[in-house]
């Protein structure tokens, strides 16, 4: 039997983070169960560099989706092109929303590919564009069971299309031992640093409020992002002293090898997650989480106060230095949450189980009918000057080309964008309400 083809469309601005290490292992994987990936990588001018994505994830099979005209009707026009050339039976849109588009006008035309999407973290535009497209989406793989609620009851989406599928956390390749205090607790935080979506800043305070409780620690930074300057600049003085150190980022061997063994602690301050890949590594490794309580958190119940981890606000760093505190200083504590970490993955949350999961719902997807509906007609802002001025997009577009005129962008978000950028803050707090309510309906129950 032939492979069934998928094509997974990304943006390439940022080679390294939860959703690319999902991607990656996805390419890889797939292909013994029954699927052929190909990885769709939008380029730009500025921003958004293939070849810096394909050296970090080298071996894997990539066609460029040349976005360079940087106008919306230049992404759609090669987008459409990568998938007929490449005749897909499923694209899967990871942030990238032009797909949503792509895929959906393309079905009208020849009922395929089907449409999925990535539902990552409880970040509303994402929200927002699926109920947009839900006519058009044949599959949504979230991370937890709040994007699940959400994308089934506020976004529209059937039931039987919407599937929780977390990050798949791999065994150790080390002996796990439980945690003990010992003089200096070794904290560490891995992930993109960001400010948006990860409130890396909050590091700042945090370590100051440390630095005057006065507990010895060090604090290793691994990861890369749009916040790694300002980041060192507010830790120069800890750096200096040897406190605090910055890694670039590092690959699953490397974190597994030289990175968890080597920590008593992790610390995370997201406001918005879906079931954090980069933790329950560490969790594996009988390393403490002490985590934002990011909506969702209680809901997947992964990182659970007193149990596994420690817990606090978002954005309450005073209280997250009080519970680094207590693992210093609290007798036994350490040793028993780190036990209790290192049993906690199993199921879909091992690695061959959520690849296992993603194949099964690829393979349902492919065996129900394809979701074809209204394409939205979107009323987005305008592509450069020319459209401004009044020319249709198509014109502005055809004028361009035959200047030989490009649009430059100036942020890779623009570039190649994740969202269709009409969320308002009306329906970003309705959305946001939605996750506190089904969270306080978890407690209740």
């Amino acid at each position: 039997m032939a492979p069934k083809k998928l094509l997974i469309c990304s943006a390439s601005h940022a080679a390294h983070g939860g959703v690319e290490t999902i991607i990656d292992d996805l390419c890889r994987e797939l292909p013994r169960r029954g699927w052929e990936p190909l990885l769709a990588l939008g380029k730009g001018s500025r921003f958004n560099d293939v070849e810096a994505y394909r050296r970090a994830h080298q071996d894997l099979a990539t066609v460029e989706i040349d976005g360079t005209k940087g106008t919306r009707p230049g992404r759609l026009e090669a987008l459409t092109r990568v998938l007929r050339d490449s005749q897909p039976d499923i694209v899967i849109s990871a942030r990238v929303f032009d797909a949503y588009e792509a895929v959906s006008l393309l079905k009208h035309q020849r009922r395929a590919p089907r449409l999925a999407i990535m539902v990552r973290g409880y970040e509303a535009h994402y929200l927002f564009d699926a109920r947009l497209y839900r006519s058009n989406i044949d599959l949504c793989v979230v991370d937890g069971n709040l994007l699940a609620a959400a994308c089934v009851t506020w976004c529209g989406l059937t039931r039987d299309r919407v599937v929780s599928i977390p990050g798949g956390i791999r065994a150790p390749k080390v002996q796990v031992h439980p945690r003990t205090a010992g003089k200096t607790l070794r904290i560490g935080y891995v992930g993109r640093l960001a400010q948006s979506d990860k409130r890396v800043l909050d590091i700042v305070p945090f370590v100051r409020r440390l630095d005057e409780i006065g507990i010895a620690y060090t604090l290793s930074i691994v990861g890369e992002g749009p916040q790694e300057a300002e980041l060192r600049e507010g830790l120069k003085s800890q750096v200096r002293d040897g406190t605090v150190s910055f890694f670039s980022w590092k690959d699953n061997d490397e974190l597994y090898e030289r990175v968890y063994p080597r920590l008593d602690c992790f610390i995370n301050f997201s406001p918005s997650e879906g079931v954090t890949i980069s933790g329950r590594e560490a969790m594996v490794h009988g390393v403490v989480p002490v985590m934002s309580r990011f909506i969702g958190l209680k809901t997947e119940g992964q990182y659970v106060h007193e149990l596994n981890s420690l817990t606090f606000p978002v954005g309450d760093v005073e209280a997250a230095a009080a519970n680094v505190e207590r693992l210093a200083r609290e007798p036994g504590l350490l040793s028993r949450l780190s036990e209790n970490a290192a049993r906690s993955q199993t199921g879909k949350y091992t690695f061959a189980g959520a690849l296992d999961a993603w194949a099964e719902a690829l393979d349902r997807c492919l065996e129900q009918p394809p979701m074809i509906g209204p394409v939205p007609k979107l009323s987005r802002p305008a592509d450069g000057r020319l459209t401004r001025m009044g020319l249709s997009p198509g014109a502005a577009q055809q004028l361009r080309d035959l200047l030989g005129r490009r649009h430059i962008h100036s942020d890779p978000g623009s570039e190649w964008p994740t969202g269709s950028g009409l969320l308002t803050e009306d329906v970003e707090a309705e959305i946001m309400r939605f996750g506190v309510d089904y969270e306080a309906q978890s407690d209740e129950s």
